[in-house]
């Protein structure tokens, strides 16, 4: 006995709007391509039907012609009818592909943003672990302060009145110096308190609600701007903190080093250029080590020092062209320019931004 053959209910899959698309685009070529044929055709048919008509052709020719011309004319509508409602339905995809990616960019942003809350909650819960752990050390150091090691914290040693203060307060001092030293960014100061002349304004690092931090007060305005983002309320082009950027510029030390052989550098595009004669000399760095490098000069002293210094002097009683050194082939404007630049592309590499 045959089994019945499975029908099956599942749908194809839906293709995307941009194979959609692609789809659209190949009938609209396709369709012109017939509309420019259709056109030819129409065009022969009508002459064909004008010529019957000034020859005098039998009433069953002209008839004939007739029934071609409309034949051809209709067909040529219906090709630019589907045309333009290809050409519609190109326009409504191509708007559904742009509203799809603007919503993608819009939650790829949100989606950013709530991650980004989500890691500053957990760094802040591990902060918050640190300063609870902090306030037992303080704790801890305030009973450590004896009553006859506490008057030994005298007014030389911190701001303010300090004479005869409780080892809390001073434990309480101790602290926020080393929080201040540590973390020169967050701005730590004492409780209020009456001093000789007023009382002391507290500064709170964060707002608070009774003694628990309230952490909403940190994320939950990114949390908001996630969700207008989402909404299309908000630009989903995100302002971003960028570092700024440093002095790359190398520095200008000289060190000294043993000329052997005289020789030329550039020391500036267009300037005339520097002559280094055989002597103890104190060259720019980056110089002194290409003359290193050319086998020109030296950091130790040479063992035949002496006879090149008589024979340096003896060449300086000729009168000599400063062009007759011979160039080091160096332009130390150019280096340092290359150099700039070379420092700058690696900060900005480790930055992860591009040049302007």
């Amino acid at each position: 006995m045959r089994r019945p053959t499975a029908i099956r209910t599942d749908a194809p899959p839906a293709a995307s709007p941009e194979a959609e698309l692609a789809g659209l685009v190949t009938t609209r070529a396709n369709l012109q391509a017939r509309r420019d044929a259709l056109k030819v055709e129409v065009e022969q048919a009508i002459a064909a039907r004008r010529a019957l008509l000034i020859e005098g052709g039998g009433a069953a020719a002209i008839s004939d012609a007739e029934r071609a011309c409309r034949e051809a004319e209709g067909t040529a509508f219906g090709v630019d009818d589907a045309l333009a409602e290809v050409e519609r339905r190109i326009a409504a995809t191509e708007e559904r592909i742009r509203e799809q990616r603007a919503a993608s960019e819009r939650e790829t942003s949100a989606t950013a943003l709530e991650r980004d809350g989500a890691a500053i909650d957990a760094a802040a819960e591990q902060v918050r672990q640190a300063v609870a752990t902090l306030a037992s050390a303080t704790t801890a150091l305030a009973s450590a302060i004896s009553p006859r090691a506490a008057p030994l914290f005298a007014k030389r040693d911190m701001h303010g009145v300090r004479n005869g203060e409780p080892p809390e307060r001073i434990a309480a001092f101790l602290v926020g110096h080393m929080i201040a030293t540590a973390m020169p960014l967050i701005e730590v100061a004492e409780a209020g308190r009456q001093e000789r002349f007023g009382w002391v304004s507290r500064r709170e690092i964060e707002p608070k609600d009774g003694n628990v931090p309230e952490r909403p007060l940190l994320t939950d305005p990114m949390r908001d701007l996630a969700a207008r983002v989402r909404g299309g309320e908000a630009s989903p082009v995100l302002s971003a903190y960028h570092q700024p950027e440093p002095d790359f510029e190398p520095g200008r030390e000289e060190i000294a080093v043993y000329v052997t052989s005289e020789f030329s550098y550039v020391r500036k595009t267009g300037y005339v250029a520097e002559v280094v004669s055989v002597t103890l000399a104190s060259l720019p760095v980056p110089v002194a080590e290409q003359a290193i490098k050319r086998g020109v000069a030296s950091r130790d002293e040479p063992d035949n020092w002496s006879a090149l210094l008589r024979q340096a002097e003896l060449r300086s009683r000729q009168h000599r062209n400063i062009f007759e050194y011979p160039p080091l082939g160096f332009n130390l404007e150019e280096w340092r320019a290359a150099e700039t630049k070379r420092r700058r592309d690696a900060w900005l590499a480790e930055q992860g931004r591009e040049a302007a």
